[in-house]
């Protein structure tokens, strides 16, 4: 597998959130923005076809590169062979979402996933019935420990961000399984299914274009103040499928919020350091980071991300010259004959349609399956999770490191160490 990642600068990772600029459909893709040349949202790209556009073009290549897997069984990539979908199924398997002793709540997932919704929040004087039909924002919503307790590691902050196809009840079943297998209370984005179709329009302008969804928007703001926090030490965020896309838009901007440390003995060095007020914003006002206080190299530092079937074009670290390690911490997962991950973080011609991905990236060989916790998650309890014993077992079982040429000392991912309560 090929390197596709290098650093970029902090204050060149914002893209604006409405202005599409043409590129050479062979040329490396800009980086972002920054804030200064936003445009205002409602603008659009005024000049030429959106079918010349080139992204279009990118697109469809990474499409037709990750179809040609091999085997070419495109539903098992999904899903895992046939044998696997019959019951019974293991205690936190996504599976058990259609579930005919539970007709209520398999019958809502379906309409969840068939029925397009409006990612924003219902009117007032809608019928509940309706509004619980037709808008589906996404909520963030906390999860406790797997003692039920929500105090735990009180200087860590812990966020899932689920993929597609994921409604209230299925984000709950990863969030449990998570808690369960980490210890950990989570702070569950819930990045609502809108339906598959309208689930798929937002990855592909989340991916291409670099626009900022309904899902990111709602996601910032929490990470955003868990990072600027005092009282944590460490934030990590758990993103899969969708979800690293999303994570790959926040990273952009929280990259453009980065104030520079300044030379020692400076003014600057001298303010007091208190975290800013909660901020809350209405699903009305369009999303803007000018609305939030610069953040510091110290507070992105804490922050560790593990992604899950990485399907996101670009996720980079933040170029900083003093530090000897890379910030970010970041780390993907994904399974060898996984069509989704073959979108991103496996993409057979990454530097062909300008994938940029670091960090390590630790394959599953010879594994199919996308699903969070029966394909990705079961594997990690059945290979590292022994009894009560905290941290993994030292090894990266059942994965194997991709690029062992772009890291070093990285053979255990950081992730695993953090099973049952390890630190």
């Amino acid at each position: 597998m090929s390197t596709n990642g290098s650093s970029l600068n902090g204050d060149q990772v914002r893209r604006s959130t409405s202005e599409v600029d043409r590129v050479d459909a062979t040329a490396e893709k800009e980086p972002c923005r920054p804030l200064d040349e936003m445009v205002p949202d409602d603008q659009s790209q005024a000049d030429g076809d959106t079918a010349d556009d080139p992204r279009v073009e990118d697109l469809w290549g990474i499409a037709i590169d990750a179809l040609k897997i091999r085997p070419p069984l495109l539903i098992s990539s999904i899903l895992d062979r046939p044998w696997t979908w019959i019951p019974p199924y293991r205690r936190f398997s996504e599976f058990k979402i259609l579930n005919l002793w539970r007709l209520r709540r398999t019958i809502k997932y379906l309409i969840n996933v068939n029925i397009p919704s409006i990612p924003r929040r219902p009117p007032p004087f809608g019928p509940p019935f309706l509004n619980s039909l037709f808008w589906q924002p996404s909520v963030i919503l906390q999860r406790p420990d797997h003692y039920g307790s929500y105090t735990t590691f009180p200087d860590e902050s812990w966020f899932l961000i689920n993929g597609i196809m994921t409604n209230d009840s299925l984000a709950q079943l990863n969030a449990a399984y998570i808690s369960y297998l980490f210890h950990r209370p989570v702070t569950l984005v819930q990045n609502s299914t809108n339906s598959f179709s309208i689930d798929m329009l937002q990855c592909v302008i989340g991916k291409e274009w670099a626009l900022t969804t309904e899902p990111a928007v709602k996601a910032f703001p929490v990470i955003y103040d868990a990072l600027k926090s005092r009282h944590k030490r460490k934030v990590v965020i758990i993103a899969h499928s969708q979800g690293t896309i999303i994570m790959a838009t926040i990273l952009r901007l929280l990259y453009s919020l980065i104030e520079r440390k300044e030379p020692i003995g400076t003014e600057e060095l001298a303010k007091e350091d208190y975290a800013p007020p909660e901020i809350i914003l209405p699903d009305d006002l369009d999303f803007d980071p000018r609305d939030y206080e610069k953040l510091s190299e110290d507070e992105l530092a804490k922050l560790e991300i593990y992604n899950f079937a990485t399907c996101a074009n670009i996720m980079q670290y933040a170029n900083f010259e003093d530090e000897e390690k890379p910030v970010p911490w970041i780390e993907h997962f994904g399974n060898e004959y996984d069509i989704v991950a073959r979108l991103g973080m496996q993409a057979p011609n990454p530097d062909r349609w300008g994938i940029k991905i670091v960090g390590p990236r630790y394959v599953n060989p010879g594994a199919w399956g996308h699903f969070l916790n029966a394909h990705y998650l079961f594997g990690i309890e059945d290979a590292q999770k022994v009894r009560r014993v905290r941290g993994g077992t030292g090894t990266a079982l059942p994965y194997e490191l991709a690029n062992p040429e772009d890291v070093e000392d990285e053979n255990m991912p950081r992730l695993f160490a953090y099973l049952n309560g390890g630190v």
